[in-house]
């Protein structure tokens, strides 16, 4: 080689340098808001509940990995041990779901479960597949947060300030639930918020801006999760805050809650006295005027914590220079004074009567079903009842009777649950994710699951003592709350909710250090793992486009466009030839357009592909009638999949005789009564 090309090879290698490291600060940049903009966009199409939004969430999350896969020099590197149990048991219990298609005689049910579990399974991988740094979890956290608190008080301002973001009423007007749609997902987002917000202002570490923003905050998302009126969010906001402030170093607190809790306490207040933003009427000119004012007063202390985080900044450092701080008593003498304030406030309970109270409301709470009739929203907080749940986990129990190893299913439990429901309501989730693997996957499920969840609360615990002790107690309480409101709750269902845990506890499990382990390579060549991304994005691809299309032709149904519906009915099946309702609304439409022997067929489609529906099998039976064919076996077999539903008695009693005359005379109004019941999936769709 010549002296000249010697220059010239340091530069092309220099370039190369800068080309990577260009890259990589993109690859960061983009990571960074990643999160955010996935949880917004979820946030306001129904929380990601339906399968399209959070299809197309999977989506992006597939490309990102064949981003970094292809792109990055250590697509890898962040793979731990502490991330392996979480990841592995998420992979595992995502392989269970989708191999429950073959018992679960509900395969599009089961693969919209499926697909939500991938969504969380690639968030875990793409995070942990990081090398941990404090730099990079700060910056993914600052813009989680922020994507958080955004929604949040977007939601508060469309309550009290109705005007400025109007949104159309809803279920449950009286509690806060925009943009998620559903009140205690709205209380859990705000409660995850809090936890990590308040993290953000007590962080030692963090820069004096982020300190007081993060302060400035929180007045106005409390008052978020107060207005939703979740029982079950604010008590695990205040676990995981209790949690927080006996994990983190103490000497950080003082200065954070001063300046917060006043403001905080202040802002509650003025929501918790505007009686009539929690009423059906909040857009009345009372309630404006009353949203009004708690708009100035928590914009006000916004302001005030703000101002007060950036004084006591000051009061941080001085804290910092005492002895006590700079040098702490031995552990043993720590976790002395630990136990002996335990014991203290034991004692203190036991004198003042405590689990006795506690036996009485648990006693409340195991017998009394419903709230009673309030005066106000508010007086729910004090109520103490299980809300109907307990006949929704004993049906859980009893699914779970059926199939103990394998489950019925993914997906199930809506099919299975009018068999052994004892209340008058219809519910889609069971309100606890650990009941209901129990119930759709069997034990196998229930320990996957539980391998997750406990898995992710191990890991970060182990790190709490480590150096960033702060971070890590806030990460844990948060997915402590989190882990005990799913327990209550339907959050799995919200991937606007749950997506944070996998990707902060992605970040924060992954390998720390530099250099060394990761391979430059992969096992495999680069574009076969790419490649695999890829496939894993197909299923969720066709599950969106396939639901959109199922949704787009429901809402023509409701405006009675039947030709438009059974196009976009067809093309859903084009894609899923496995979802029951498009081919009920191809039926629906044929009953409509007076083509009742063509609506038998699609019917009796819908029937094959969930036998244990017990609307499948009643609109059979309205197509038979209408069609002049005996409709009494499948109206018999609606009624033993529910035997509580009163319409379905009243059309067995209506098609009761045997003359096909008077079926094709019952059919019409039984179709149209089914339809304006709003007890069938067509109407939710």
């Amino acid at each position: 080689m010549s002296a000249e090309a010697v220059p010239l090879v340091a530069q092309h290698e220099l370039a190369v340098e800068r080309e990577g490291r260009l890259i990589e600060a993109l690859g960061w940049i983009g990571l960074a808001l990643l999160p955010p903009g996935v949880l917004v966009y979820l946030s306001f199409n129904a929380g990601g509940y339906f399968p399209s939004a959070s299809g197309f969430a999977t989506i992006l999350l597939a490309q990102a990995l064949v981003l970094r896969t292809t792109l990055a020099a250590r697509p890898f590197e962040g793979f731990s041990r502490a991330l392996a149990v979480p990841l592995g048991g998420l992979a595992l219990y995502a392989a269970w779901q989708l191999t429950s298609t073959l018992w679960s005689h509900a395969t599009a049910r089961t693969l919209d479960s499926y697909d939500r579990t991938l969504l969380y399974l690639l968030a875990l991988a793409l995070f942990g597949s990081l090398r941990y740094t404090r730099r990079h979890v700060d910056w993914v956290l600052r813009c989680l947060v922020a994507g958080l608190v955004a929604v949040c008080l977007i939601g508060l301002v469309s309550r009290v300030l109705p005007h400025l973001w109007p949104t159309a009423s809803s279920f449950y007007d009286e509690r806060l639930n925009y943009p998620l749609t559903y009140w205690n997902a709205e209380g859990m987002m705000a409660a995850i918020a809090l936890i990590l917000a308040f993290h953000l202002s007590a962080d030692r570490a963090g820069h004096w801006s982020v300190r007081i923003l993060a302060a400035a905050v929180l007045p106005g998302v409390a008052a978020t999760l107060l207005l939703t009126f979740s029982r079950g969010a604010l008590g695990v906001t205040a676990v995981g805050l209790l949690a927080y402030c006996l994990l983190t170093r103490l000497h950080t607190l003082p200065g954070a809650l001063i300046a917060v809790v006043p403001p905080t306490a202040i802002a509650l207040r003025s929501a918790w006295d505007a009686t009539l933003l929690a009423t059906t009427k909040a857009t009345s000119p009372a309630a404006v005027a009353q949203g009004r004012h708690v708009a100035i007063v928590v914009g006000a202390c916004m302001l005030a914590a703000g101002a007060l985080r950036g004084l006591t900044l000051l009061l941080d450092g001085r804290l910092a220079t005492l002895r006590l701080v700079r040098s702490p008593p031995p552990r043993r003498v720590r976790l002395g004074l630990a136990a002996g304030c335990g014991a203290l406030v034991l004692a203190l309970v036991l004198a003042l009567g405590g689990f006795g109270f506690a036996h009485r409301q648990y006693e409340r709470f195991v017998h009394t079903n419903t709230a009673g009739q309030t005066v106000q929203t508010r007086d729910r907080l004090s109520e103490v009842t299980n809300n109907g749940r307990l006949s929704l986990w004993k049906a859980a129990l009893h699914i779970y009777d059926t199939q103990k190893l394998r489950g019925t299913g993914a997906g199930t439990y809506q099919l299975y649950y009018p068999r052994y429901r004892s209340e008058p309501l219809y519910v889609a989730d069971a309100h606890s994710l650990y009941l209901q693997a129990l119930a759709e996957l069997g034990l196998v499920g229930f320990a996957l699951i539980a391998l997750v969840v406990l898995g992710i609360l191990a890991g970060l615990l182990a790190r709490v003592r480590g150096p960033d002790r702060g971070l890590y107690a806030a990460l844990f309480a948060a997915t402590l709350a989190w882990s005990i409101h799913q327990a209550f709750d339907w959050d799995w269902q919200m991937p606007a909710v749950t997506l944070a845990v996998p990707m902060l506890a992605g970040l924060a499990l992954a390998r720390r250090g530099r250099g060394g382990s990761g391979p430059r390579g992969l096992p495999a060549p680069r574009t076969f793992v790419a490649l695999g991304w890829l496939a894993l994005a197909v299923a969720p691809l066709l599950i969106a486009t396939s639901y959109a299309r199922l949704h787009s032709s429901a809402q023509d149904l409701r405006r009675g466009d039947c030709v438009a519906a059974k196009r976009e009915a067809l093309s859903s099946l084009s894609l899923s030839a496995k979802r029951p309702q498009a081919y009920v609304i191809v039926g629906v439409c044929d009953l409509r357009q007076g083509f009742a022997q063509a609506a038998v067929p699609a019917m009796a489609s819908a029937a094959r592909l969930e036998p244990h529906s017990w609307e499948d099998a009643f609109w059979l039976g309205v197509a038979r009638a209408a069609a002049g064919i005996d409709p009494r076996a499948a109206i018999a077999r609606a009624i033993a999949l529910d035997p509580l539903e009163e319409g379905l008695r009243n059309a067995a009693r209506r098609l009761a005789s045997s003359d096909p005359r008077s079926w094709e005379a019952a059919a019409p109004r039984l179709r149209f009564e089914a339809l304006a019941s709003g007890k069938f999936a067509l109407t939710s769709l």
